[in-house]
């Protein structure tokens, strides 16, 4: 017996698989004692990079953009920096709301060993009013793929954040902020028989991204783990929800005793 827990977020269904006694359908026990720090921050990086994954997959899509945002002249400290970013988000919200543009945005600001700047991934504004109310330096935009997968994206925004979110000097004090309207798609898990097959076959209509294929031991609930993701072969995903299995929360942080925990929240 393993347990499947999936997610269709967007263009995609993701996918991890559960192999553990431990594992009898509800993740609330007990830690293991001896699980070392470094052990347990390998499994909230991997979470965190999932729940990211999710929200990307499931608030953009094609023509959105990856946008980094630069500063000219001499960088600002952290707190003007972040002033800065905020500024720009309340008046690119402000134009989006005049224009009946529903506006989204998930945003990481990178500043250890490279001059600060920002990564938003946002919905779709006129590159000309970007420009004009992004007034501290220079906006390179990169346009989302129609693939529909941004996993790769999220290892990447969350590569430098990993190292820095928990730095006493860090302002922003979590690994990324998101807005309010950014949509979480539920989470089911279903009971299996068996072990499961050796091959992934996708479901009708979509593909497996090969590269999102993981397979580890999960040092927590002593559980063998697979995880991967079925692209849709259409442009309209064939799937909107999973009606199988009971709800869920995804699994999140795991509490490190000598760090301060920090949530994945928003700001306005």
């Amino acid at each position: 017996m393993y347990f499947r827990e999936i997610t269709v977020a967007g263009k995609t269904i993701i996918i991890q698989e559960k192999v553990s006694s431990r594992v009898r359908g509800s993740q609330k026990r007990k830690s293991r004692m001896n699980v070392t720090s470094e052990a347990m921050r390998k499994i909230n990086d991997r979470n965190a990079e999932r729940d990211l994954t999710v929200k990307l997959n499931h608030n953009f899509k094609k023509g959105d953009y990856h946008l980094v945002l630069t500063y000219r002249g001499e960088a600002p400290e952290l707190k003007k920096a972040k002033g800065c970013l905020e500024k720009f988000i309340r008046n690119t919200r402000a134009y989006a709301k005049r224009n009946n543009i529903e506006f989204k945005y998930i945003t990481v600001t990178e500043y250890a060993h490279t001059r600060i700047h920002h990564h938003v991934v946002m919905s779709a504004i006129d590159l000309e009013v970007i420009d004009r109310l992004w007034k501290y330096g220079y906006e390179k935009p990169t346009l989302l793929d129609d693939t529909g997968n941004y996993q790769k994206l999220a290892a990447y925004l969350l590569k430098e954040t990993s190292k820095t979110f928990r730095n006493e000097d860090n302002p922003n004090k979590r690994r990324y902020n998101c807005s309010r309207n950014i949509v979480t798609p539920e989470t089911k898990r279903q009971e299996m028989k068996g072990t499961p097959a050796a091959d992934i076959k996708p479901l009708k209509g979509y593909y497996v991204d090969k590269d999102s294929i993981r397979i580890y031991e999960h040092a927590i609930l002593e559980a063998d783990c697979r995880e991967y993701i079925l692209v849709s072969l259409d442009e309209e995903p064939r799937l909107k929800g999973w009606n199988k299995g009971k709800k869920i929360k995804l699994e999140g942080q795991h509490k490190i005793h000598e760090e301060e925990q920090i949530a994945f929240e928003w700001f306005e």
